[in-house]
């Protein structure tokens, strides 16, 4: 039912074909790339980078694990009759790949029975590899056995968001970024799995989007639990998967990151709200990002 090994056999599938993932965008990397808007959405880039690396991982992670339900980017769901269900992010970051910025990662999630229990995410081009799941610790390879902190400035606290997402610069969302200027650091990276990545490793003390898909947060969110942090779903049905949500907040260990992410929570719900209330209009614009 979950492939054999339970969690930790699931995560040493998606570690591999992560790894594999990671070497061929390597490999691809600087020879150009035939790369697109996707339909009403004028800031979304995909690359054949992207449809190539999903087919690769599609194929692996079904071979390794038969029957398995496969949500992807770009080829969207493809069902299974095992209970394993994987989470795939091919390129996160393809603004970033197709412009030779190195922020991007390869993502797979793992859920059984419709809960996500184990994530691996690849820095493709640092060739950094970060898994953690229920029951596991978070490990950062290829040396690194567990977390890094760096010495912020005493006090400030980082936080990483791309809110205001391009094309949906509103008052509010523009508010919400000067409070958040007022109380902490702030870097955009435009790579959300990476960003989970990167608070689940110590490096920031926080993150939290919009617009988001479960294939941008599955792998993610389990790091940041292995890690001991805090992950939560932002909009949405409360009843349905918590990666489907439109939104996250992901903070850290410690109270002072717990109180950070109330404040982030309660800030994003609202703006949550209403670019939901938008939806409409900024579709019919192409500006939007619209969920699936």
């Amino acid at each position: 039912m979950d492939g054999g090994g339970g969690t930790a056999g699931l995560l040493a599938v998606a570690e591999r074909c992560c790894r594999e993932a990671a070497r061929l965008l390597r490999a691809r990397a600087g020879r150009g790339t035939d790369v697109r808007t996707k339909p009403g959405r004028r800031f979304d880039q995909v690359s054949a980078a992207d449809t190539a690396i999903e087919d690769f991982l599609t194929g692996a992670l079904l071979a390794a694990v038969p029957g398995s339900a496969v949500v992807g980017e770009e080829r969207g769901i493809r069902p299974g009759t095992s209970g394993v269900t994987w989470y795939v992010d091919p390129v996160d970051g393809t603004g970033n790949y197709v412009r030779g910025v190195p922020l991007v990662c390869v993502s797979v999630g793992v859920a059984v029975h419709g809960r996500v229990v184990a994530g691996c995410v690849v820095d493709v081009f640092r060739d950094e590899c970060f898994t953690g799941g229920e029951g596991l610790p978070l490990r950062v390879g290829p040396a690194e056995p567990g977390p890094r902190r760096g010495a912020g400035a005493a006090g400030v606290p980082l936080v990483l968001t791309d809110v205001p997402l391009p094309g949906r610069v509103g008052r509010a969302a523009m508010d919400f970024l000067g409070e958040l200027l007022e109380r902490a650091e702030v870097r955009r990276l435009y790579c959300t799995a990476l960003s989970l990545a990167w608070v689940a490793a110590g490096r920031a003390d926080a993150a939290c989007n919009l617009g988001i898909h479960p294939w941008d947060t599955a792998a993610g969110a389990a790091l940041v639990r292995a890690a001991g942090g805090r992950w939560t779903p932002v909009g949405g049905d409360p009843a349905g998967p918590p990666e489907h949500a439109p939104g996250f907040v992901a903070a850290g260990p410690g109270a002072d990151a717990k109180a950070l992410g109330d404040w982030l929570c309660e800030r994003l719900t609202a703006l949550a709200a209403e670019d939901l209330a938008g939806d409409a209009a900024g579709d019919a614009a192409g500006d939007g990002a619209p969920l699936p």
